[in-house]
């Protein structure tokens, strides 16, 4: 089984997106690819990413399970470069696909939020260029909603020293609790999205069921709806 990705490279120093994803799931296996109103979730989650200007590409990171092979399936079906690495060792596959596509900030992202919030990954991304920070989160958002940006070069710091089975499963972690060693930054979002209690995440059936109800309420459009139509 190859790690090098199915499409052209992008070119080296850019921002990229990596979108996490996996078939196995301890409440709802499959959900990556689970059908929300003909489209996977996987594939509602880069649609979305894809609307960002403020991302050059973006990559799915997934593992070396012959099971995740329906994963790599539908990137190839939809023309996004994908890498395939450790399973349980999240931080490793990370930066491993960094070693091979070379970007300079990496926003994280994982495949069952089908609802990302788009505008947020350009003020992150903002955020941490103009701050000089590591790492960047907005707070408060609707749960699923979020992305975090990271400079490529902080997430290999944090592999170096890693070592515990969490910091190693969860990429940033580590870094969000060692603020002695790494630069954090946490800015709210426009008071609008400030729903903390409003979930959009796939975890469960019933949070598929939730979902299928929300986005069946509008129909598809080119460009995918901001988020706040769905409160």
């Amino acid at each position: 089984m190859s790690n090098e990705p199915q499409v052209l490279m992008p070119p080296p120093g850019v921002v990229m997106a990596f979108l996490q994803g996996r078939m196995r799931s301890s409440r709802l296996p499959g959900k990556v690819l689970m059908k929300i109103h003909g489209r996977s979730i996987l594939e509602r989650a880069i649609v979305r990413l894809k609307a960002s200007p403020a991302l050059d590409a973006v990559v799915v990171v997934t593992t070396r399970r012959k099971e995740d092979d329906a994963i790599t399936a539908e990137c190839a079906r939809l023309g996004v470069p994908f890498y395939r690495g450790p399973e349980d060792d999240v931080l490793a596959r990370f930066c491993e696909a960094a070693e091979v596509f070379k970007p300079e900030i990496i926003v994280r992202a994982t495949a069952d939020n089908p609802l990302i919030e788009i505008g947020s990954i350009e003020r992150i991304i903002t955020a941490l260029r103009l701050s000089g920070m590591d790492y960047c989160v907005e707070n408060d958002l609707p749960y699923g909603a979020a992305t975090e940006a990271v400079t490529a070069a902080a997430l290999d710091r944090s592999r170096a020293v890693a070592r515990e089975t969490r910091h190693l499963e969860h990429v940033t972690l580590y870094i969000k609790e060692h603020p002695d060693e790494f630069r954090v930054l946490s800015p709210d979002p426009p008071p609008a999205l400030r729903r903390p209690d409003f979930r959009v995440t796939v975890d469960t059936p019933e949070d598929f069921e939730t979902m299928e109800r929300l986005i069946g309420r509008f129909p598809e459009t080119a460009e995918p709806r901001p988020l706040e139509d769905y409160f």
